[in-house]
């Protein structure tokens, strides 16, 4: 019997149009894995084509092939959809849904593994890598030895380290394996700069920004243990800085830093649309279960959902959602 690694190979070169998902709210991994296994499957000559709902931040606009990434097409011709990282299929966005649906073969890829939330019809999962990024490298190298092709190109590679840095928090997660750390040698020996990554996720922000988040750090609030740790920024906030949702991220790493905090929440509130909510926890939390409450998802330290206005009451059912999932652990 064939592998799920193997019957992937097979779907992708037996496909021509080729449709690839990235999560909504996209991150470096999901980005990082649809743009090498884009990037991949054009050097085979395939119609391949990268898809972001919510498009590309700006932090990671500097990712090679970030230009090909479109965010919702009337084409209905892909023979083949892979959704990368995105723990659910609605999680590529509604926008996105009918067009990931109308391939006849969809295949998930991915290092979520959510009960009940599995979807397509080949899924390459495993939960003990530190990124999909991990997943995409193994696709890769099996479509150089069924084609005899170079694929892993320093570009590829740069995608690939990308997903890897930001889902492993620089290599300070504790989802870091050995083999996590020997992907990225290769992947740098293959062309990926770790240095020049870093500069660009976490040395590049913004003015409004760096404002944002002053106003966010003067929201934070801790429940009376202080086990919780939570901050907000509002519709205003974003105008009267002329700050995007995207000058918001990685924001709620300073609610999770504080010490004694097990999870840190942050709550977006955007004009027209429900209450974007990141939450970060350390080890022994699983954030996702919190999140799963509300309709997200994500990994076990890091996961993101959506929760109906007002501020107050979202706020309000999130932390109360954190406070019984940790009295469920027993901290």
């Amino acid at each position: 019997m064939s592998t799920p690694l193997q019957r992937t190979t097979r779907a992708l070169l037996n496909a021509q149009r080729i449709a690839v998902f990235a999560h909504i709210s996209p991150d470096g991994d999901t980005l990082g894995c649809i743009l090498a296994l884009t990037a991949a499957l054009r050097a085979l000559g395939k119609d391949a084509t990268p898809f972001a709902a919510d498009g590309v931040p700006a932090v990671l606009k500097g990712l090679p092939g970030a230009d090909w990434v479109e965010r919702n097409t009337e084409r209905r011709d892909f023979d083949l959809a892979v959704v990368c990282d995105a723990g659910a299929l609605n999680r590529i966005g509604t926008s996105l849904l009918p067009v990931a649906e109308s391939a006849p073969l969809m295949i998930d890829i991915d290092h979520h593994v959510v009960l009940g939330a599995t979807f397509g019809d080949i899924q390459l999962l495993d939960a003990k890598a530190a990124a999909t990024a991990e997943l995409i490298w193994r696709v890769i190298r099996s479509l150089e030895r069924a084609t005899g092709k170079t694929l892993v190109t320093p570009q590829v590679a740069e995608c690939l380290l990308t997903g890897i840095i930001t889902d492993t928090g620089s290599f300070m997660f504790a989802n870091v394996r050995p083999q996590t750390l020997r992907l990225a040698a290769e992947l740098q020996k293959h062309g990926a700069i770790p240095a020049q990554i870093c500069e660009q996720i976490y040395t590049n922000r913004s003015y409004a920004s760096q404002k944002l988040l002053a106003r966010a750090l003067n929201s934070l609030q801790r429940t009376e243990d202080g086990k919780i740790a939570w901050e907000h920024v509002t519709g205003r906030d974003f105008e009267e800085l002329g700050a995007t949702d995207e000058d918001s991220d990685g924001i709620v790493n300073h609610a999770r830093d504080i010490s004694g905090v097990y999870v840190g929440l942050m709550f977006r509130e955007i004009p027209g649309r429900k209450i974007r909510v990141n939450l970060r926890g350390r080890e022994g939390v699983a954030v996702n279960e919190i999140a799963a409450a509300f309709g997200g998802g994500g990994h076990n330290l890091a996961a993101g959902c959506s929760v109906d206005p007002p501020l107050e009451e979202a706020e309000r059912c999130v932390v109360e959602e954190a406070i019984r999932h940790l009295n469920a652990k027993g901290l």
